[in-house]
């Protein structure tokens, strides 16, 4: 059996094609993605430009969709690891939750020294796979129960879902 690129435990589930991830740190990955995507795909874009936004988004679309994938990707990681550091270090003393975020250190730890794998996760959620649909224009999320779910707007395709993502 082969062993998580991660965490180095022996890895129980191949996830990722590529990647010998272990389900522990597959779990914590989901709950880092899930934040970023919502972060990636957050319309931001001043409102007097929208229209030309607009345009020069439809005229490059996967080049413009990748690059929103990745410029953003490395301030997550490191974002994440500054609030993780801040739990470790003056939060939480419950055994559970502090293996957790020791667990989820190891986790943007390798996720800042393998930063493609950002468009690895996110090669299948640039548009809906039904539409075809940008997900940067066309989304929705929404709460149901302990779940996150992003569906496209236009479709009500699901794109995404994610368990809960913790708070950190």
């Amino acid at each position: 059996m082969e062993t998580c690129l991660i965490c180095g435990e022996l890895q129980d589930f191949k996830h990722y094609e590529g990647y010998n991830i272990c389900t522990t740190c597959v779990d914590i990955m989901e709950d880092v993605m899930g934040e970023y995507l919502l972060r990636a795909i957050w319309k931001s874009e001043p409102k007097a430009h929208s229209a030309y936004l607009n345009y020069l988004n439809n005229t490059t679309r996967y080049i413009s969709d990748y690059k929103k994938i990745s410029q953003k990707s490395n301030k997550h990681t490191k974002d994440v690891i500054a609030r993780v550091s801040d739990v470790l270090v003056n939060g939480n003393d419950h055994p559970s939750k502090r293996r957790y975020f020791e667990h989820m250190q190891k986790v943007l730890e390798w996720l800042e020294e393998t930063p493609h794998f950002y468009h690895y996760y996110f090669k299948d959620y640039y548009v809906c796979p039904t539409c075809n649909a940008s997900i940067f224009e066309k989304y929705t999320r929404r709460d149901v129960g302990d779940w996150m779910v992003v569906s496209c707007s236009e479709c009500d395709t699901v794109i995404k879902k994610y368990f809960s993502p913790k708070s950190v």
